[in-house]
């Protein structure tokens, strides 16, 4: 690929050259000549149109995403005049993380950020649209740069480029949520024993969607609109007048050596298993809370803003935030406890997960047992080998294997 200056001395030359065999009557020579001419000629022309009625489009099926969901990149590209297009290369910046398929679309570029290439070809209005696979291998915020574009003329006179083809855009991909075994006895510390199905009290002011009729209900709970949009009778589904709040508190203690593979997997299963919970909690319609001293960041070392919207935008809100945490923590979880218990309404559940090895520390102990008499609270320990710590006498634990790799993990288990 010819530099400008350098194409236009060479121009010239064949500029000369014509002009001199054109004098002294050489036939052949000033054909060549003129036919270089014409080309460059052309090329000028081809390279300085050639971004002309182009557009680009680049799109997300989705920006915001579980883990094991599947994200397609769509780039779209139009071509809306006579000129054709032959490669047409373009790029952008994605944040490592992300497996692009074909593998071939995108290499390393720095130190955290990958480089999306790809080469397009357009004839005369012609549109075109690629789709590629993306699979994340991490949770977390992943950004997709603003691009650019490069071309090159078919004869390699010129070269030219557009910067900022696309905006900005990003996609937030959830923590993995996996089944957990063993909760009944938790459930049944934190809330109680009380029907699978159905609620004794149920507010009339509350209601959350329809169901099929059945010849039990009233006749006055029938909903016609759902009725006539489902061509079936319905009737309104109310949730109770009280909801209790779940308090979900996620703890890793600021002296860990967080750089290490084992402590962040240890994390990771963590946070696993607090995205598990809020995505079962939220479809039981609770109230959830997620209160955390690790540091986010969007949000830096303040606390997570919630969400007063219930079932599917809290459980999106909460997963964000814990998508977005790092790996280290600032403060002992004592102290977000401490600001944290006049906050709290009474009878809340609260659930402290914390990463925590050896014994508990006195200030994290006295914190649990006075927000202990403001509701029911239990700790699950993420431990790599459980039998290396002893269980606090007079505290409701349970505890999860920590030492599997989280991505092999399909399933977690308390005990």
């Amino acid at each position: 690929m010819a530099s400008r200056p350098a194409s236009i001395f060479l121009i010239a030359c064949f500029g000369a050259a014509a002009l001199y065999t054109g004098l002294r009557g050489d036939t052949v020579p000033l054909l060549a000549a003129l036919l270089v001419l014409v080309a460059a000629a052309a090329a000028y022309a081809w390279n300085h149109f050639v971004f002309a009625k182009l557009t680009l489009e680049r799109k997300l099926n989705r920006r915001c995403a579980d883990f094991d969901a599947p994200i397609v990149l769509r780039l779209s590209a139009a071509n809306r005049k006579v000129l054709p297009i032959f490669g047409l290369k373009v790029n952008f910046t994605i944040t490592s993380g992300l497996e692009v398929e074909p593998a071939a679309a995108a290499a390393v570029h720095d130190a955290g950020y990958d480089m999306f290439q790809e080469v397009l070809h357009l004839s005369w209005y012609e549109k075109r649209s690629r789709v590629y696979q993306l699979r994340p291998a991490r949770r977390g915020r992943f950004q997709f740069g603003t691009g650019s574009l490069h071309y090159t003329d078919p004869f390699g006179f010129f070269s030219n480029a557009r910067e900022e083809v696309f905006d900005e855009d990003q996609l937030i991909v959830f923590p993995r949520i996996v089944p957990i075994r063993g909760l009944d006895p938790l459930h049944t510390y934190l809330f109680g024993s009380r029907p699978k199905e159905g609620w004794i009290f149920q507010d009339p002011l509350n209601r959350v969607g329809t169901r099929p009729y059945q010849s039990t209900d009233s006749a006055r709970k029938i909903n016609w609109k759902a009725t006539a949009r489902h061509i079936q009778a319905q009737v309104d589904l109310e949730k109770p007048s009280f909801d209790r709040e779940v308090i979900l508190i996620l703890d890793q203690p600021p002296g860990l050596p967080w750089w290490t593979s084992r402590v962040a997997n240890n994390l990771e299963i963590a946070i696993m298993a607090a995205a598990s919970l809020i995505h079962s909690y939220a479809e039981q319609g609770y109230e959830l809370k997620l209160v955390t001293n690790l540091v986010s960041k969007t949000h830096g070392t303040g606390g997570l803003p919630g969400s007063a919207a219930r079932g599917r935008a809290q459980r999106n809100q909460h997963l964000t935030n814990l998508a977005l945490l790092q790996s280290f923590s600032m403060e002992p979880t004592a102290k977000v406890l401490a600001r944290l218990q006049y906050k709290i309404r009474p009878g809340s559940s609260i659930l402290i997960i914390t990463t925590a090895v050896g014994r508990l520390s006195p200030a994290f102990l006295q914190q649990v047992r006075r927000l202990g008499l403001q509701g029911k609270v239990a700790v699950i320990r993420v431990l790599p080998d459980s039998s290396d710590a002893p269980r606090e006498a007079g505290l409701r634990e349970w505890r999860i294997e920590g030492g599997e790799p989280w991505h092999e993990a399909a399933a977690l288990e308390l005990s």
